[in-house]
């Protein structure tokens, strides 16, 4: 990632230096609303992935149900994927009519609601010159396909992705129409870190079970901005489960609340039960510095949508210790 004003300091220079070094049918929805509920005829149906090498081999989890309904949204939660709704898309620089125009996008072009798991362009919706203005990240994918469960849509891979600001509405006509989320039929930790946060809200209804390596040796940083209750809103997060952490360490940050369990020792593998929508994400604020080093609030709902989306642990066994950790 370039580093600039706009890039949150936090995610775009901390966080993705830490992961470069250790990685070797669309429906409108009216002034930016995104339906969170997938139909059970949208799952996609995959094999289940590797276990870390030196863990035990266990049959995947099961799919959970999912999520009840929780209505439709009049903000689109991060990590969301949405498509271009008109024939063209001024991708800029800032959230403003005024700002330099970084590309423009065409009908069908898939894009990704920022912050996702690990970077930050910053948060949405932002209100301005008659326009809602949601942060995104242009993706390779067009006309509302994703790709197939276990693949990222948004991978770092060592490549600067392009990013920017849309309009999604005038106030009465949407120009994004939200992508319905792929919820796999098997749920392993290979799996769900292909998944999008919201695609985690909107498939996992109930607990899920994941093996992977936890920890982030040598990892730190300080966060710019005030993000409450720190342990499930701060976007500083080196809690990563790992399928392999020798290639790359998450994209997947577990969250372990006050109340417990303690966290384990970085390096050790675990089975852990998680669960996303938990109730406390009701009480999530955040707030984001400027360019003027001025604290910004995030709009409410987007925080506690970003709270919900979080993996929060439930228990978790120790079923060993991860010889390839910390990666050399």
């Amino acid at each position: 990632m370039r580093p600039g004003a706009n890039i949150r300091p936090l995610i775009a220079v901390v966080l993705a230096a830490c992961l470069g070094a250790c990685s070797t049918a669309p429906s409108a929805s009216p002034s930016g609303a995104a339906p969170l509920t997938a139909p059970p005829s949208s799952a996609a149906s995959l094999a289940p992935g590797p276990s870390p090498a030196a863990s035990p081999s266990i049959p995947p989890t099961a799919a959970p149900s999912a999520t009840p309904a929780i209505g439709t949204l009049d903000v689109y939660p991060p990590g969301a994927a949405v498509e271009v709704a008109v024939d063209e898309l001024n991708l800029r620089t800032r959230a403003s009519t005024s700002a330099r125009r970084v590309k423009v996008l065409k009908r069908g072009d898939v894009l990704v609601i920022s912050p996702t798991d690990n970077f930050s362009f910053g948060y949405g919706p932002v209100r301005k010159n008659g326009y809602t203005w949601y942060p995104v990240v242009v993706t390779p994918y067009k006309d509302g396909a994703l790709p197939a469960l276990p693949t990222e849509p948004v991978d770092l891979g060592g490549i600067e992705p392009t990013w920017g600001w849309v309009a999604a509405d005038n106030g009465t006509r949407p120009y994004l129409a939200s992508i319905g989320p792929r919820c796999a039929t098997t749920v392993d930790l290979t799996t769900v870190q292909g998944m999008l946060p919201a695609e985690r809200l909107a498939c996992f209804g109930a607990p899920i079970v994941l093996e992977g390596t936890y920890g982030c040796g040598g990892c730190g940083g300080a966060v710019a901005g005030t993000f409450k209750p720190n342990w499930i809103a701060s976007p500083l997060s080196f809690g990563f489960l790992s399928v392999n952490p020798a290639e790359r360490l998450g994209p997947i940050a577990i969250r372990f609340p006050p109340s417990g369990p303690t966290e384990p020792a970085a390096g050790t593998i675990i089975r852990v039960t998680l669960h996303v929508d938990d109730s406390r994400a009701t009480r999530c604020t955040m707030a984001e510095l400027n360019n003027s080093g001025a604290k910004v609030p995030v709009d409410s709902r987007t925080a506690v949508l970003r709270c919900r989306e979080e993996l929060v642990v439930d228990s978790f066994d120790v079923l060993g210790t991860d010889p390839s950790f910390p990666p050399g």
